[in-house]
This record gives C-alpha cells, sequence and structure tokens, in this order.
C-alpha cells in the first residue's frame, strides 16, 4: 500500500503521461545547448522536464536515444527556419543561394546549432550516423530546391540527388568553419562567399 502511494506521489509531481516525451526532448535539448553531452546526467534531464524516471525509460531507453531525438528536433527547427529566411519571388537557384546564406548565419549565431547539431552530434552519434542523420534531414530541402533549379534550366542536367548531396556536404563543412573560428563573422563571409561561386559556377 505504502509503495502505491509514494507511486502515485511520484506520478503526481511529475507532468501527465501525455507530452511527457515532448517535455524530455524539450529539457534535454536545453541542457545539451548548454553542456556537453557527457557532462549531462539522467537526473538534470528529469529534474529540468519534471517527468518521472520511468516515463523517460519508456520514451528513451538510453541517453544516447533521448540525444537522437534532440538533435532531429534542432534540425527540424533550423531546416524551418532556413526556408522561411529563404523565401521570396525569386527563382530556384536564387532560392538556394538565399537559403545557403541563411544557414551559413544561424553557423554564427545560433547557439544551439551550434552546440548540439554541429558539434556535438559528430561526437556523440558516430560519423556515419550523424552523416545519415544530417543527409536524411537536410538532403530533402536541398533536393527540391535542386530538382526546381534543374527544371528551370538554371542547373545542369546531373543527377539531382548526387548534386544536392555534394552541396549539403560544402554547406555543412563550410558551417563547421564558422562555428570553430576564432571570428566567425569573418568566417561566415568567407565560406558564404565559397557556397555563392559554387552554386553560380554551376549556373547554366
Amino acid at each position: 500500500m505504502l509503495a502505491m502511494t509514494e507511486a502515485s506521489a511520484t506520478r503526481a509531481r511529475g507532468r501527465p503521461r501525455e507530452g511527457a516525451r515532448e517535455a524530455l526532448v524539450e529539457a534535454a535539448r536545453e541542457l545539451f545547448t548548454e553542456r556537453d553531452y557527457d557532462r549531462v546526467s539522467t537526473e538534470q534531464i528529469l529534474e529540468r522536464s519534471g517527468v518521472s524516471r520511468g516515463a523517460l525509460y519508456h520514451h528513451f531507453p538510453t541517453k544516447l536515444e533521448l540525444f537522437k531525438a534532440v538533435y532531429e528536433a534542432s534540425e527540424r527547427r533550423v531546416i524551418e527556419s532556413v526556408v522561411a529566411a529563404a523565401v521570396s519571388d525569386g527563382s530556384p537557384i536564387e532560392l538556394l543561394r538565399e537559403a545557403a546564406r541563411a544557414y551559413l548565419r544561424m553557423a554564427e549565431t545560433d547557439e544551439e546549432l551550434r552546440r548540439i547539431g554541429l558539434t556535438q552530434s559528430r561526437a556523440v552519434l558516430g560519423w556515419e550516423d550523424w552523416r545519415e542523420a544530417a543527409m536524411r534531414l537536410g538532403l530533402g530541402v536541398v533536393l527540391a530546391g535542386v530538382t526546381a533549379a534543374i527544371e528551370a534550366g538554371e542547373l545542369p542536367p546531373h543527377d539531382p540527388e548526387t548534386t544536392a548531396i555534394v552541396l549539403l556536404g560544402a554547406l555543412i563543412e563550410g558551417a563547421m568553419l564558422v562555428v570553430v573560428a576564432a571570428d566567425r563573422s569573418v568566417a561566415r563571409e568567407r565560406s558564404e562567399a565559397v557556397i555563392v561561386d559554387l552554386l553560380e559556377g554551376l549556373r547554366r
């Protein structure tokens, strides 16, 4: 009876089961932005989220699984911001250019992207898993832009997926140069100039 009472009290102090996953991801996102993966404990995540330990393990059996969910949510936020910033009446290749610029600006100014998306994700997930996730999440957007530019006659009719993968890889590495630079503004300008020239070089 006492055990049941204690369990009920624990649930009462925590958040309702509905929304627990979202609360865990949000709390972990905040913590991983503040400090490195190895310095974030399960107890800190539970305290920040207000979710029970049982709910944590129900949704995320390991801290790594939770990090993966945080990374994917963070990347989707970045993609939404980049797409919103690139919306204009320009041609497809102009939209690609503006999207690339928006992403590099975020690499310069957005702490969450720098800490989670471009730094910790590689170390925590490992190169292969990180590359697979980064390509899967960002490739659709770049591929849509490349396909539209090819159909508009602005890019040569190479295989769209190959072109998109090469462009996305260059963009991510350009963003990494920004992240590790002593002067991020200068590094962003340099990376942006190369990416823009790369797109213009492909332009028909």
